[in-house]
């Protein structure tokens, strides 16, 4: 579009809209009212000529067909603009006398604005702090003007240019942003939640939170794999192991029933002998008896009949079997005891 003089007024026209053209303060006594146009390639052309009653409009130029004269105002009307009718446009009023008077217009064409693309770039995360880059753009445009807000502030706080530098905090504080993109003829605006992209790419809380997460599952199904393999392993190893192997002091019970020890001298064994019935109650872990001891390595314990021989330890290896023994035996336990003291139960 044309430069016009300093004194032309500014008028804003969209592309494929109509221009209106009001002159203020018309002078008074005027006898003809010419409307004429400079283009920006500094063609002139007559638009019209009013006179009392009659206007008469150029048959030529690039605005026939186009104009519009409003006699009670003076006002000219231009209807599908284009970019080429940008230029410099002016009103002569002519008196009686043939002094002329001139109201001119700077008149610009503007494309409307399309709804701007709003890119957020996370640059880099610094002490709790999210470094973003928000970049607003408009398709096709040119001589566009950028207002910027976030989270309420007034628009146009945070600078005018198409690319706004953000700090956001821990608390993402901003939490949404504006960009409101103009010009004298139309705007549009379009907004993106900066927190959520911040929080997105946050290299701290929430990414933790998630690896921890997997972490402690993967843990906790290694250590429960861990028992099942340890617990599996020790049954299978009881199991296949044979009776040598226990290393733990055994008690071999003889049964003989029948017969009646008679002249057994404790003291003579060197030992302990029990008294008394024993208690086979369910409680007991084992046969118990009231016992006097003497010092010895043995003992005699009265069993009742029918008891099954076998070998005695805690736990009891599968390989050792119970063998029932003659009836005829009497009731007689031996003990054989490697060390000089008592055997602990």
């Amino acid at each position: 579009s044309a430069s016009g003089p300093p004194e032309c007024r500014e008028e804003a026209v969209s592309a494929g809209g109509t221009l209106r053209l009001l002159p203020e303060k018309t002078p008074q006594g005027w006898a003809k009212v010419h409307w004429k146009v400079r283009l920006g390639a500094g063609h002139q052309h007559r638009i019209l000529t009013a006179e009392g009653d009659k206007v008469i409009f150029s048959s030529k130029g690039p605005f026939s067909g186009r104009a519009g004269f409003q006699q009670e105002t003076l006002s000219l009307r231009l209807s599908s603009v284009s970019a080429a009718d940008g230029g410099v446009y002016w009103a002569e009023f002519e008196d009686p006398s043939g002094a002329v008077t001139s109201r001119c217009f700077h008149v610009s064409v503007w494309e409307p604005i399309h709804q701007p693309r709003l890119d957020a770039h996370i640059l880099h995360w610094e002490q709790g702090w999210c470094n973003l880059s928000l970049l607003c753009t408009v398709p096709s445009a040119t001589n566009i003007s950028y207002n910027w807000s976030c989270s309420g502030d007034p628009l146009g706080t945070l600078g005018h240019r198409s690319r706004l530098l953000l700090w956001v905090g821990g608390d993402f504080d901003p939490g949404v942003c504006w960009c409101n993109a103009s010009n004298p003829v139309s705007w549009k605006t379009s907004s993106t939640d900066v927190a959520a992209a911040c929080r997105a790419a946050a290299p701290g809380f929430f990414g933790t939170v998630l690896w921890w997460t997997v972490a402690m599952a993967l843990g906790l199904a290694l250590i429960i794999s861990v028992a099942f393999i340890t617990c599996y392993w020790r049954r299978k190893r009881g199991k296949d192991a044979p009776a040598g192997e226990h290393s733990e002091q055994t008690l071999t019970i003889y049964n003989e029933v029948g017969k009646t020890r008679t002249g057994q001298d404790p003291v003579s064994t060197r030992g302990c002998y029990l008294t008394g019935d024993p208690d086979f109650s369910a409680a007991a872990r084992k046969p118990r008896f009231p016992s006097v001891c003497q010092p010895g390595a043995g003992f005699i314990i009265p069993l009742p009949p029918c008891l099954t021989a076998g070998s005695r330890s805690a736990p009891q290896p599968p390989s050792l079997k119970r063998k029932r023994l003659d009836p005829a035996l009497i009731s007689t336990a031996y003990v054989e005891v490697t060390g000089t003291g008592p055997a602990r139960r």
